[in-house]
């Protein structure tokens, strides 16, 4: 279902690369990544601490720059598949969970009964409050309340075809639903809503890492 909204909106999709600039938002701490020295603001949402940036670790498989162009990495991430998502967090840190992700929303002010369900969740505009005020097409920046400055990286199909940069994120969570889907997170430019599907291993998104806190 999700990939029929994905291609409708590749139609009116702008191709080519347009620089804005961001917002810089006041982090409470940094991480470097010791793998390859990467610096990631992050941020306390709750009890929760996640990093404000999208992976860019290159990793041995299943990782990939959108469109393989190195430009879009540096604001925006790599896009991964899921087996390579759940491996891609730096020590100290992991892909956060289907659970996790609840907890977050929740928080945000999200009903737990929405928060259960799929699809489009629309209640407490907590996409409003995830995205980043600027860095989304088509007039789809949000207020960025929770820091977490979602950005819209696009997303890499299983057979290979880059889509929707600047006009949807989707994130993987580390939880499954089967041999070849896991549970993801989606946002597009016009909803205030968070969607939650199952998604595609073979697919490639965003990675947001969240503090272990064992």
């Amino acid at each position: 279902m999700l990939k029929v909204l994905l291609l409708f909106l590749s139609l009116a999709f702008c191709c080519c690369f347009c620089s804005r600039e961001l917002i810089e938002v006041e982090a409470d701490g940094y991480f470097t990544d010791s793998r390859d020295s990467m610096v990631y603001p992050f941020v306390e949402i709750g009890d929760q601490t996640w990093l404000m940036k999208n992976v860019s670790y290159v990793s041995e498989k299943g990782c990939f720059a959108y469109k393989d162009d190195e430009k879009y990495v540096k604001d925006y991430g790599r896009l991964y598949t899921y087996d390579a998502a759940v491996k891609v967090c730096p020590e100290g840190w992991h892909l956060p969970s289907d659970k996790e992700w609840k907890d977050l929303e929740v928080y945000l002010g999200m009903d737990i009964h929405s928060a259960d369900s799929l699809e489009w969740r629309r209640s407490g505009d907590v996409a409003l409050a995830l995205k980043n005020q600027a860095g989304w097409w088509s007039g789809g920046n949000g207020s960025n309340t929770s820091k977490f400055s979602a950005l819209p990286g696009g997303i890499r199909t299983e057979e290979g075809l880059f889509d929707v940069f600047g006009d949807v994120a989707t994130f993987w969570s580390s939880s499954y639903t089967s041999e070849s889907h896991g549970w993801g997170r989606a946002m597009i430019y016009y909803e205030t809503g968070v969607f939650r599907w199952r998604y595609s291993k073979l697919d490639a998104y965003s990675v947001r890492c969240i503090r272990d806190t064992n």
